[in-house]
């Protein structure tokens, strides 16, 4: 029986949405100060997913299979899926963490496009 590997990517939307109802239902009542909320302290984690975002991308434009592309781009940067899943877990376990992940992601991705976008004619 062969199991499906759900993507880390996936699972920081369902982290970040469930972060996002605990914050509406309790009212973070966490124990970190709030000088520690909304930071991202693994910098290596953006560029992990970001480039999961842009296999998926790929896999979406190219009908190649992403399960192979997320394999193919965690061998490329040394790290495994059950890795990966451990430190959005523990990135996010602060909803204003999960937030600050959200962007610094979206950030690099903007940052990726741009770089790629065509410079325009004279």
């Amino acid at each position: 029986m062969r199991t499906r590997r759900t993507s880390p990517l996936r699972y920081v939307a369902l982290l970040a949405w469930i972060g996002s109802l605990g914050l509406l239902s309790t009212g973070c009542g966490d124990d970190t100060t709030e000088a520690d909320a909304g930071t991202v302290s693994d910098t290596t984690l953006v560029a992990i997913l970001a480039d999961l975002h842009l296999a998926d991308a790929r896999a979406e434009i190219t009908g190649e299979p992403a399960d192979s592309l997320h394999r193919a781009t965690l061998a490329r940067l040394g790290v495994d899926s059950a890795e990966v899943a451990e430190r959005v877990a523990a990135a996010t376990r602060v909803p204003e963490n999960a937030s600050a992940l959200t962007r610094a992601v979206t950030d690099r991705l903007q940052a990726t496009a741009v770089e790629a976008a065509p410079l325009p004619s004279p």
